[in-house]
């Protein structure tokens, strides 16, 4: 690999695909309860993910990251379906993250929020940026993200900025000493709580891009350790920040973002700057965007390497080490979500579907890596290899909190929501669809299965004695 990514850059990259700015008006629009809620999940959740995150890329240096975890440890079929559903996952996310970002583009330019052309014009144009970008390697793939990261810290920092100033007139829209910070066990908090869990998640990503980081473990372990700091300040900071800006009522989960920095610019007489920070805004969506798709391409290629795609997908460029023809897979496979996902609904009901697929689909990989760290947990330690201080002990209590966790995470995306007309049938068909998907991905493993024993028979010597043979693909399924 000619292009590595230095402590800067990897620090910055993981920043990007660890945070996400935008789920801090969902936390603000439940009010002052949401806080506590960043906080717990960090401790239950973000910990024990940075922790299994860091043992295990020490101990597995190969291809694939969390795939490769689960399948080394549960087994191949286990590990195909975790990065299966990792995979998946990432399409719906793409294309929120594109509906999201067409939705700013439209507002800024004065057309119309309706208009599903429109949206899905801008969508793929931003799509083919990114895909031009990926290939072109991290020599260039890493800049969008640490561009787009030092937009998002400059966003939460004028946030925090209006917010102090508007605490310091006495104009705070929320009262927090007056507040409730028990979270009510309704709707909202069950969606938040995922949203919760799904903002904190990411810091796995680090390991797909191991062999591609100068320093090693050293790097990764210190990159973890400033992920959870910035996570934690941008996520409090921020939510506090827009419930000090704007009421809880007046808070949305789409519009929820730039309507705060709009309004609280306006406040102290800077509302002619508005469209700009916004445009930072949509810098570090972008910054994001493209650090998961560099990260999420990752994974037909470390598949092209099991066989479980063609091994077309499995070559690098060797100019740049991108693997392009996994790049290209991942377009076509987020352009054919992005029009899927706006048959027959609006461009809201589309929204919300996308999300909701993709934090369900993103929640239930963590379900199969912390399994797997479990197993690894109760294996003798291998010397040179980064563990936690505290001994076997307290790896094991970090892989059950993670793993509750997750359940709980899971069970709280199939709360119906109270104000959808039809609750069941919006559950039956987010469970309709996770079900497909998991059929599909037992259908591909079965598929690849199969050709493996196949290229196993067909190169087995005829004048073999005993007929023992085994090929490499082969013994991959034994």
């Amino acid at each position: 690999m000619k292009q590595k990514l230095k402590f800067l850059d990897t620090a910055l990259y993981t920043l990007a695909v660890g945070t996400g700015i935008r789920w801090i008006a969902v936390a603000a629009a439940v009010g002052p309860s949401s806080l506590p809620l960043w906080i717990l999940a960090l401790v239950t959740f973000f910990i024990p993910l940075a922790i299994a995150t860091a043992e295990l890329t020490a101990r597995f240096d190969g291809e694939g990251g969390i795939y490769l975890w689960v399948r080394d440890t549960v087994g191949p079929f286990a590990g195909f379906l975790c990065g299966w559903f990792y995979w998946i996952a990432l399409m719906p996310y793409f294309a929120s993250i594109l509906y999201f970002l067409s939705g700013l583009i439209l507002a800024a330019l004065g057309g119309d929020p309706k208009n599903t052309v429109l949206y899905l014009a801008i969508s793929m144009a931003i799509s083919a940026l990114v895909t031009g970008v990926q290939i072109a390697g991290l020599k260039y793939g890493k800049w969008l993200p640490n561009f787009g990261m030092a937009g998002g810290w400059i966003v939460v920092g004028i946030i925090v900025a209006v917010a102090v100033v508007i605490g310091a007139r006495g104009q705070s829209a929320t009262e927090f000493s007056h507040a409730s910070y028990l979270p009510p066990m309704t709707f909202d908090t069950a969606i938040l709580w995922g949203t919760i869990f799904f903002a904190y998640s990411g810091a796995e990503a680090v390991a797909f891009l191991r062999n591609e980081i100068e320093g090693g473990m050293r790097t990764v372990v210190r990159v973890l350790a400033i992920l959870a700091i910035g996570s934690l300040f941008i996520y409090v900071a921020g939510t506090s920040a827009f419930l000090i800006i704007l009421p809880q009522h007046e808070l949305t989960r789409l519009a929820g973002f730039p309507d705060a920095l709009r309004i609280g610019l306006t406040h102290v007489g800077l509302g002619a700057y508005a469209p700009v920070v916004i445009g930072l805004f949509a810098l570090s969506m972008i910054g994001a965007f493209v650090g998961w798709f560099g990260v999420g391409a990752r994974l037909p290629f470390a598949a092209g390497i099991d066989n479980f795609l063609p091994r077309t997908f499995a070559w690098r460029s060797p100019k740049t080490g991108a693997p392009i023809p996994a790049i290209l897979l991942h377009s076509a496979m987020m352009l054919v979500m992005i029009m899927l996902s706006q048959f027959g609904t609006s461009v809201a009901g589309a929204y919300d579907y996308l999300v909701a697929m993709a934090v369900l689909g993103a929640t239930i990989p963590y379900v199969f890596m912390f399994a797997g760290y479990l197993k690894m947990v109760r294996l003798p330690s291998t010397p040179g290899v980064w563990t936690p201080p505290g001994g076997k002990r307290v790896r094991a209590a970090m892989g059950w909190i993670g793993q509750i966790a997750t359940l709980v995470a899971i069970g709280c995306t199939l709360v119906p929501s109270s104000s959808d007309a039809h609750p069941f049938a919006g559950f039956l068909k987010i469970m309709i669809s996770a079900s497909i998907m998991f059929g599909a991905g037992a259908l591909f493993y079965w598929l690849a299965r199969r050709r493996g024993v196949r290229r196993q028979r067909s190169q087995r010597p005829r004048d073999s004695q005993d007929g023992a043979f085994t090929s490499r693909v082969g013994a991959r399924w034994t």
